[in-house]
């Protein structure tokens, strides 16, 4: 079956991505496996190519990605992709493909479209029944994203100050630094994507 080609890839516009793992692999919500998927990360960042935001659920994972065009897109993923695979292959101690189908993505043009991506992004555990954690009586984003990165929570305790020193996402456009905070709210650690 023939690929559908991709819009246009602009350094402009974010995009959404999925991927999503093999069947009857291991669970990828673990300790382990998320410290090599952000080692991953870290490691795939190019000038040409950035992973902004990330979320690590079960079976797939949601990634904020900018690329400067279409050959840096397709070379990032490519080698996000490989680095994935061989890392998660060692740990889990096999061989084979980890990531059988093509990503999927969709291009993020509006503040609307930025704003929504990142909630979807970053709470996507409370799609499917997770709960917020507390520290003391402050919420927590989920442990397996970049939301402890993430700037634009409405909750956030007056002492959280997010470090992009050492995390393995890098800055990002305007669109998603500050374009959807013109025309829309933050939102809280313990919204639910869709609602």
């Amino acid at each position: 079956m023939a690929h559908t080609p991709r819009d246009r890839v602009s350094k402009h516009d974010p995009r959404l991505v999925t991927l999503k793992l093999a069947k009857s692999l291991p669970r990828l919500r673990n300790l382990i496996a998320n410290q090599t998927i952000t080692s991953c990360i870290r490691g795939a960042q190019k000038p040409t190519f950035r992973i902004v935001h990330y979320s690590i659920q079960t079976n797939h994972m949601h990634l904020i990605v900018e690329a400067d065009d279409r050959d840096s897109l397709a070379c990032g993923m490519k080698g996000l992709g490989c680095r994935l695979a061989r890392n998660l292959n060692k740990l889990w101690k096999r061989r084979g493909r980890v990531f059988p189908e093509r990503f999927y993505d969709s291009v993020l043009r509006s503040p609307r479209q930025v704003h929504n991506a990142l909630k979807y992004v970053l709470n996507n555990r409370l799609k499917y029944g997770g709960h917020t954690k507390f520290a003391g009586n402050a919420p927590q984003p989920d442990r397996y994203s970049s939301g402890r990165y993430f700037d634009g929570w409405l909750d956030a305790p007056t002492d959280f100050a997010p470090d992009l020193n050492g995390a393995p996402i890098v800055a990002a456009c305007w669109k998603i630094k500050h374009g959807w905070k013109r025309r829309y709210r933050a939102f809280t650690v313990d919204a639910v994507p869709g609602r």
